[in-house]
């Protein structure tokens, strides 16, 4: 299927600056380094401009200052006022991974549904999947080969839940949520009680996992249900591989986890909080909006301002750093003394 680079402007309004011959056709998008005629290419700095003397790509997407050195070989230029985020939307439209299983039935003959479960329209479910007792699926939603969606489970509408997924009984997803192969979501939590003997006895976690609107959750995650009430994952999160979030966690709006980063229970992040790879933050533990947790920070404490925070326990990032030189100066310093001892050493036995 080909588009004209008028309907990509007629679609994004919100982010074009500028545009010419929007007549140009595309069929395709690109990299700004294996391109051919019929593609769309995002520019977003000069190092990533095509060789001059080769033939361009049919539709452009840049910035508006480097709009003009693509006007004498007259492709279609749309200047937009930000290159990632129309990269995001656009390729979402035009050249996004097909989610629907279109080689099967739409509901493939190897499912189990149950008599009550209640299923929208134009929905899919793969090949040995099970939905359960009064479980809800919303319309445009694709469920994908051997998930497991158990009894009363609520999923909302235009979801992807892709392979091997389990969403536990009573939980609730949103709208437009992704959910990556091999994710848990309302597996039990973890928690025990010690007796006299400090045996351990498995206090049942009776509450849910709420995800909402507009949420990633990546491969291989586990989260939590709570043991009372709800662990909340609220809109626009994105949760990368391999994380663990705990019960009764409260993350906020549009925050960002990276892969092997874990939450334990009963703590509350921030909007637009990120966690880079191997975060690790302790239970009942508060961080503000808009902290960035970094260099696998470790949060014993509460993170209480905004701005970049490392180390364990967590420091503001200048502290961090400067903590960090002063242990290279003294490693220096005893290397040194180590050095002059030596010397000594060698003089007395000489002596």
């Amino acid at each position: 299927m080909t588009f004209s680079a008028q309907h990509v402007c007629d679609h994004f309004p919100e982010l074009v600056v500028s545009s010419t011959n929007t007549d140009k056709q595309f069929s395709h998008i690109c990299s700004a380094d294996d391109y051919d005629s019929a593609s769309l290419v995002f520019v977003d700095n000069a190092d990533q401009l095509p060789d001059p003397s080769a033939p361009l790509p049919s539709v452009i997407v840049t910035r508006s200052e480097l709009a003009s050195k693509f006007e004498a070989k007259k492709p279609s230029v749309i200047a937009v006022r930000n290159v990632r985020l129309a990269q995001a939307l656009m390729k979402q439209k035009y050249a996004d991974y097909a989610n629907f299983d279109n080689e099967w039935p739409e509901i493939h003959p190897s499912a189990v549904i149950h008599s009550t479960a209640k299923l929208g329209r134009n929905i899919h479910i793969g090949a040995n999947t099970v939905v359960g007792k009064n479980a809800k699926i919303g319309d445009n939603t694709s469920i994908r080969a051997n998930c497991v969606i158990e009894h009363d489970a609520i999923i909302g509408e235009s979801c992807v839940i892709h392979n091997l997924v389990n969403i536990g009984f009573a939980c609730k997803i949103g709208d437009r949520v992704i959910v990556r192969p091999g994710a848990i979501i309302g597996n039990e939590g973890f928690g025990f009680a010690q007796d006299d003997q400090k045996h351990y006895h498995r206090i049942p976690q009776t509450g849910i996992v709420e995800i909402h609107d507009d949420v990633q959750i990546g491969s291989n995650c586990n989260i939590d249900r709570a043991t009372y009430g709800a662990t909340i994952i609220s809109r626009g999160v994105k949760i990368d591989a391999l994380c663990h979030i705990a019960h009764n966690v409260f993350i906020d709006e549009d925050a960002l986890f990276v892969a092997q980063s874990g939450v334990a229970g009963s703590s509350n992040i921030g909007k637009r909080v990120i966690a880079s790879g191997q975060t690790g933050i302790l239970d009942h533990r508060t961080v503000v909006d808009d902290a960035i947790l970094v260099h696998r920070c470790g949060v014993t404490e509460d993170v209480d301002s905004p701005g970049m925070w490392a180390g364990t326990p967590p420091k503001p990032f200048k502290e961090y750093v400067g903590n960090l030189n002063g242990y290279k100066k003294l490693k220096r310093l005893e290397e040194r003394i180590n050095k002059k001892l030596e010397r000594l050493e060698e003089h007395l036995k000489g002596s």
